[in-house]
This record gives C-alpha cells, sequence and structure tokens, in this order.
C-alpha cells in the first residue's frame, strides 16, 4: 500500500546526487582502482565524479555489484511482485533497466512522466522502450517520476541519510512512515485538509471532523501527530499542509499487515452505518491458476487506480479503497500466500 504525496519530481537535483550515490558506493577506494575493477584503463570514476560524463544505468548497477551489493535486492523492494521479465535477465544488464522502469511506469502515460520530468517525451519513449539508455541522473530522476520511492530504492544501495542533498527527505520520510503505521487516520486527515473546500483558517477541525466522520478532539491529536512529523504546521491556530512525499508502508510487513486491518474495519464501520459507497463481495470456486488470474488483474486495476489518483487535478472528496482477494483455506495451502 501506498500513500501518495505530490512532491515533484524536479525537486532533487539529480546530478549532486549522482555524485554523493557514487563516492558512497566506492567508500574507501580510490577512484583509480574502483575504475580498473569496472574494466576501464583511465579513471572513469573520477569523471563521473567530476560530472564531466556519467555512467549508464546499466553500468551504474554493474558498479554496484562490483563493490558487493545484489541489484536483485533493490528490484525485490521496488518490484515485490518480482515480474519475469525483471528477474530473468542478468541484473546489471540494458534489459534489466528497461523491466525495472516498465514495472515502475505501470500503465501512467509516457506524455505525463515527460511532462513532470521537463524532458522530451520522445526520449523518455526511447528510455522506456530499450532503445536507448539512461544516464545516472536520468535513472534516478526516472525512478521518482515513475513511483515516488527513489530514496527507498536508495536505501538499498546505502544509507539515504549520508547523502547531504537527500539526508533531510530521507529523516522526513521514515517520519511520514511512521505515522502512517501509527496514527492511520492522520493522512486522512492530511487529505481533508488539502481539499479545495476546505477553509484556510478558522474552522479547520470541524471541517476535517464532519467530513471524516471523526470527533474534535481525535482530530486534534491526529493534527499533533502530523506536526511532530513535519507534515503539517500550526501557525496562530492555522493548519497548512506540508509537501508530502509518497509514503510506501509495505516495508514493513507486520505494521503493514495491522495498517491494511485499520482501513478494512473502517470500510466495514461505514458500510454497517449505511455510508453510501460502492461495497461488494463475491464467493466462487476456481482453479488455483485462475485465482492468480484474477490477483494478476486486481494488481493491474490498482495501479490504473493510483495512475488516476496521482494525475487528478481536482480535490473535492476524501476516498478509501479497499480490496481483498483471498483463498479461505487458512492453512500453508493457500493459493495466494504470501500475496500482498
Amino acid at each position: 500500500m501506498c500513500i501518495l504525496g505530490r512532491v515533484s519530481a524536479r525537486s532533487v537535483d539529480y546530478e549532486r546526487l549522482s555524485v554523493e550515490l557514487l563516492r558512497a558506493l566506492r567508500g574507501r577506494r580510490s577512484q583509480s582502482g574502483l575504475s580498473r575493477r569496472l574494466g576501464y584503463r583511465s579513471n572513469i570514476v573520477h569523471r563521473w565524479e567530476t560530472r564531466q560524463c556519467w555512467p549508464s544505468a546499466a553500468r551504474f548497477l554493474e558498479l554496484c555489484q562490483r563493490v558487493g551489493l545484489d541489484p536483485r535486492k533493490s528490484y525485490a523492494r521496488m518490484a515485490p511482485r518480482r515480474p519475469e521479465p525483471l528477474f530473468a535477465a542478468p541484473p546489471a544488464s540494458p534489459a534489466a533497466v528497461t523491466a525495472l522502469l516498465g514495472e515502475l511506469r505501470g500503465r501512467t502515460p509516457i506524455i505525463e512522466l515527460a511532462d513532470s520530468m521537463a524532458i522530451n517525451r520522445f526520449t523518455v519513449s526511447k528510455w522506456l522502450r530499450g532503445t536507448a539508455s539512461p544516464n545516472l541522473p536520468y535513472f534516478l530522476h526516472l525512478i521518482e517520476a515513475t513511483s515516488g520511492r527513489l530514496l527507498d530504492f536508495i536505501a538499498t544501495l546505502c544509507d539515504p541519510a549520508s547523502l547531504p542533498s537527500v539526508a533531510r527527505r530521507w529523516r522526513q520520510l521514515q517520519l511520514a512512515r511512521d505515522v502512517a503505521y501509527d496514527e492511520p487516520w492522520s493522512h486522512a486527515v492530511l487529505r481533508a485538509l488539502q481539499l479545495e473546500s476546505a477553509p484556510r483558517s478558522g474552522d479547520q477541525l470541524e471541517f476535517v471532523a464532519s467530513r471524516l466522520g471523526l470527533n474534535h478532539g481525535e482530530v486534534e491529536r491526529l493534527l499533533c501527530a502530523l506536526r511532530d512529523a513535519g507534515q503539517a504546521t500550526d501557525r496562530a491556530g492555522r493548519w497548512t499542509v506540508s509537501p508530502v512525499q509518497r509514503v510506501d508502508t509495505s516495508l514493513e510487513p507486520d505494521r503493514a499487515r495491522s495498517l491494511k486491518a485499520t482501513w478494512i474495519r473502517a470500510a466495514a464501520e461505514r458500510l454497517e452505518a449505511g455510508v453510501p459507497g460502492s461495497f461488494a463481495y463475491s464467493l466462487f470456486e476456481v482453479s488455483a491458476a485462475d485465482l492468480a488470474r484474477l490477483r494478476e488483474v486486481q494488481v493491474q486495476y490498482l495501479r490504473e487506480m493510483l495512475s488516476i489518483i496521482a494525475g487528478s487535478r481536482g480535490t473535492q472528496c476524501v476516498g478509501l479503497f479497499c480490496a481483498q482477494l483471498l483463498d479461505l483455506a487458512p492453512g500453508p495451502d493457500n493459493a495466494l500466500a504470501g500475496g500482498r
């Protein structure tokens, strides 16, 4: 599950970040020594770190392998469904880069990605088709533009807190992730504050409480949690929302399970109260293979929803989407055991 924010993919200096990342991965190795390990006679690492040129995405992943990292672990973090094209390709190959970007992109239109990156759409199209290879700064930019989870990708390679250009954002992301786990309704409050009809001062608590069906005390407590996490600011009783990063809440399975259960219960409570909404269920018998196919359909549907949410230009509603697809067998023989 992800909570979507609206921080622009352009807000990062990708060249500076690339230099910091290369230096962090090199560690105490000399530039010339690492260049030789990569098969170069010239000191190519020095040229990369001084921005004279850049490694391609595939060459960067090869560097990761040379310093003892496994790109497959990064792919597993970013693409937990483990799509065959990604994990079948050599991990530091152009094919793996293309498969990763395709998985992260989902069904987001190329023109939308190009606009968010301020890059020609034909160039973006070539990168996504694999007919051209992005260099490292553009590779990082593409990960952020397609998924909003660049910092989580970097965290599979090194500690983002050690990279000056993103250290502050990483701390904010960790705080945002914690408050999403510990106070699930805080992010509903955050969304309500961003509605077009939300008052900018005065009766903000009354507005949020009425839109979400919460009491004033609960809203005030949740706003304080958001303030402590750096996601909202209180100035003389006027609450404003800070720029919010995209928060991936799937990284800690136990906390993610509890979070999902919270929102399933919230949907059930609204159903029992007769609140308008789309509620449905179906019990059926089906083959294990077709149940897996239904899971793929569900994932595609969810990705389409996320694409629409990310591209929405209006803020009139705070929505909740819950979907469950499971084999009712309680034990290890469950056909969807291990599914997210």
